[in-house]
């Protein structure tokens, strides 16, 4: 009788799914996602930012979760339109060729209720396994993005492989004006950076929840992909490096790809202001005492297109990005690359990379750029800070030679205007490249790794372009799997991408900036990895790192 009572409980606890009991009791019911895993979805973390709570620091969750059915994906936060202003046939044409990525991949159910997580992990894991944790951040410009687009079985089938499994976590955020609107009225307010504090409010969650899971939480590496990766590299820097919570580090590793700190004048600064005014103005607040308070009261449907009333990261200003972290005397305390230059950042190893090509599709939305006098202007709009002469040896740097420009090494081919490949090369550079060689720069108490992707190199008119990488991490097994999946699983449980065994194909040196001719960076192409030196452009992004100041805004 006793082994019939066990059987049935066994039939009807895998009829319910495998339950975890958190941190306060209570107890959530999740999936058996794959034969070999299991998954805990749409998890509150936070109290639903609406009403009052709209664009204000996330509040931790006081509701109960007992009994919670964990199953679903929670809805997507509010999603802008990237794509506004790209009426050019030829923009849509060359925009097709990397709307595989999971990046720009539609995010369908959205609400303003939207502040979940997800955890997967191995199928049966005892609470006690103390595995470590790979925290992601989406990417997609502060503007879209959602956790639905990246589900990790691959991953974590490639760390089962090696011998490392690991605990994947996915966390969303608010994005655009509800996450990151600027302005003299949120800064007064002390609501500053609200969607980079969701992340953060994330990672305390884990940290007080995920050994229920059978997760360490002092082994927690924090990684994400182009704004995710922007993401990270703030969580450095944040509360002038001090990450702990509770006494203990929220994170021992971090991993960038690609994406340093940004840019950014404070958050009270006139172009911030302007993005604020202009909301305010398309909410039909302009006219309010309280700008602020009427925004909160707006339905959400009003603050949507309020929301997308500014210029998107795919048009004309490119990635002057409209929405982002910025200094707010809080989180982020002054500008990004002054703190890291002071020092202020968390000594925690890290891996930090590039796609070679990482401006191309970002110039997509200034092809009416063609001559010298309107690239001259355009410099202008995007870098007001930027003095007539050092726009002067900025030209000079990145000249009009399109065999110089991106996609970088075709020669003659992929010039859709006299100017587009020289952009490129330009808001690459100063968006990707020259942040990621200043942070390794400005970092040598850490130990830390950088790559390279040329992997499309030969793709039409876009070369091996921005957040190609997704689809060799998340999607399809490429060479580039070799670094996205296989070291840096070994890296999240080692500290050593190095030490994936059997999965270890090329030894990837420690980055090295005492010795410009230093083997310091792993290189991605078709046909596998290589190692070589971070040297390339070298005038040209010292030029940009020394003057970093100037290319604020």
């Amino acid at each position: 009788m006793a082994l019939q009572f066990l059987a049935l409980a066994s039939f009807v606890y895998g009829l319910l799914g495998p339950q975890v009991k958190l941190s306060d009791g209570d107890t959530i019911t999740g999936n058996y996602d794959t034969l070999n895993l299991e998954s805990y979805l749409g998890i509150s973390y936070a109290a639903p930012p609406v009403g009052s709570l709209r664009f204000k620091p996330p509040q931790p969750f006081a509701g109960s979760l007992n009994g919670f059915n964990a199953l679903t994906y929670g809805p997507s936060c509010f999603q802008m339109n990237m794509e506004a202003g790209l009426t050019n046939s030829l923009q849509g044409a060359a925009l097709g060729l990397v709307m595989q990525s999971p990046l720009f991949n539609a995010i369908v159910s959205q609400s303003e209720d939207c502040l979940t997580l997800n955890v997967y992990r191995k199928r049966g894991l005892s609470s006690t396994a103390k595995l470590p944790v790979m925290f992601w951040i989406y990417g997609g410009g502060f503007e879209i993005g959602g956790t639905t687009t990246y589900p990790p079985e691959q991953l974590m089938a490639q760390g089962a492989l090696q011998g490392q499994d690991f605990i994947y976590v996915s966390v969303n955020y608010r994005l655009g004006a509800f996450g990151f609107l600027g302005g003299l009225e949120i800064k007064a307010e002390g609501s500053g950076n609200a969607g980079f504090l969701d992340q953060r409010l994330g990672l305390q969650w884990v940290a007080d929840n995920i050994a229920s899971f059978g997760g360490d939480p002092s082994k927690v590496t924090i990684f994400g992909e182009s704004a995710g990766s922007m993401s990270v590299a703030h969580h450095l820097i944040a509360n002038s490096g001090d990450n702990t919570y509770k006494g203990e580090p929220l994170f021992r590793a971090a991993i960038m790809q690609p994406g340093s700190v940004l840019p950014s004048l404070e958050i009270d600064s006139a172009y911030p202001q302007l993005i604020f005014d202009t909301v305010a103005d398309a909410a039909g607040c302009d006219a309010a005492s309280d700008k602020l308070e009427c925004l909160r009261n707006v339905p959400y449907d009003t603050m949507a297109v309020a929301s997308n009333s500014v210029p998107g990261m795919l048009g004309y200003a490119s990635l002057k990005f409209s929405y982002m972290p910025r200094p707010d005397g809080g989180i982020i305390s002054y500008l990004p690359a002054q703190m890291v230059t002071d020092g202020k950042y968390a000594r925690v190893p890290y891996i930090i990379g590039d796609q070679n090509d990482g401006g191309t599709i970002f110039t997509l939305g200034s092809l009416n750029v063609t001559t010298e006098a309107e690239v001259r202007t355009y410099v202008d709009y995007l870098f007001p800070e930027v003095s007539s002469s050092q726009l002067d040896q900025l030209l000079t740097l990145y000249s009009q030679d399109i065999t110089q420009g991106s996609p970088f090494g075709s020669g003659t081919s992929n010039a859709l205007t006299p100017q587009y490949k020289r952009i490129s090369a330009l808001i690459g550079d100063i968006f990707s490249q020259a942040p990621r060689r200043f942070m390794l720069n400005s970092t040598s108490d850490v130990t830390r790794y950088t790559y390279n992707s040329q992997q499309l190199t030969g793709t039409a008119v876009v070369g091996t372009f921005h957040a190609n990488d997704l689809i060799d991490q998340y999607d399809v097994t490429g060479s580039g799997s070799l670094v996205y999946r296989n070291a840096f699983i070994a890296f999240a449980n080692t500290l050593n991408p190095n030490s994936g065994g059997l999965y270890t194909l090329t030894n990837w040196p420690q980055y090295q900036n005492t010795n410009t001719l230093a083997n310091n960076m792993m290189g991605i192409s078709t046909v596998g990895l290589s190692t070589g030196q971070d040297n390339y452009r070298q005038a040209a992004i010292s030029f940009l790192n020394d003057n970093y100041q100037a290319f604020s805004f």
